[in-house]
């Protein structure tokens, strides 16, 4: 089994957004782990190529939880490979098909009304994204203790939002935290803690995190961390507890 990562960056919404997906690849089975905004589907196209990855090659895109970044392209890809079977959390699943209003959604509703005035354009055209998210079915849920492929294992991290997963690998200490952790400037944090649903829970799933006792951790924002992660997850802790 591989566990291979590459980078998106593009302008999107006039931001440059930088982008880590992962994908893990068996024998048999080829994952993705989150598959971008629906402007950077092209793009996620190239950069799996050079990865000697197609498209109609994938079997299964795996979704951490219900953000934009992580979701917006979902359509696309299956609508280029209908075989790809999609999973997510199933606490998740309801926000990620439509059936009710995102977590993100609400949240950015909520607020509106209590942001400056000069940043309330860029809020409300965020809300019609989040409106405009082309929403289709889920095959699979996943809990706790779940395994997608052979020793990845689905670990509940809530608190970016309720139904947040990461992955981890027990053979290679690997965990793919998704948007449990960002890393800036070569240091963990929690990922947007302004935007984060439930900051103990967050904390709580760092916790949990360090149990594990990783020996890399693989962020959707900011790269990967190979050195100092126990003592890094403990000042995360720290600094937020």
């Amino acid at each position: 089994m591989q566990i291979l990562n590459f980078t998106i960056e593009q302008e999107v919404a006039g931001q440059i957004i930088s982008l880590g997906p992962t994908v893990i690849k068996t024998a048999n089975e080829i994952l993705l782990v989150d598959c971008g905004y629906e402007e950077t589907f092209d793009q996620f196209q190239v950069e799996l190529a050079r990865l000697g990855i197609l498209v109609a090659a994938i079997t299964k895109i795996i979704i951490s939880h219900d953000d934009i970044d992580h979701l917006g392209a979902l359509p696309l890809f299956v609508a280029e490979n209908p075989d790809i079977q999609v999973y997510c959390s199933t606490i998740e699943k309801s926000a990620v098909t439509g059936e009710t209003k995102s977590e993100r959604l609400e949240q950015a509703e909520a607020s509106l009304q209590q942001l400056p005035v000069e940043y309330r354009s860029w809020a409300e055209n965020f809300i019609n994204r989040l409106n405009n998210i082309k929403r289709i079915p889920v095959d699979h849920t996943l809990e706790e203790g779940d395994y997608v492929v052979e020793e990845v294992e689905v670990i509940h991290t809530p608190g970016h939002t309720k139904g947040h997963i990461s992955l981890f690998d027990h053979k290679t200490k690997t965990l793919i935290a998704n948007d449990a952790l960002v890393i800036e400037e070569d240091r963990l944090n929690i990922a947007n803690p302004q935007f984060t649903l439930d900051m103990r829970q967050a904390v709580a799933s760092v916790k949990r995190i360090k149990q594990l006792q990783p020996s890399k951790i693989i962020c959707y924002h900011g790269g990967i961390l190979e050195e100092g992660i126990q003592e890094q997850l403990e000042a995360v802790i720290q600094y937020y507890q």
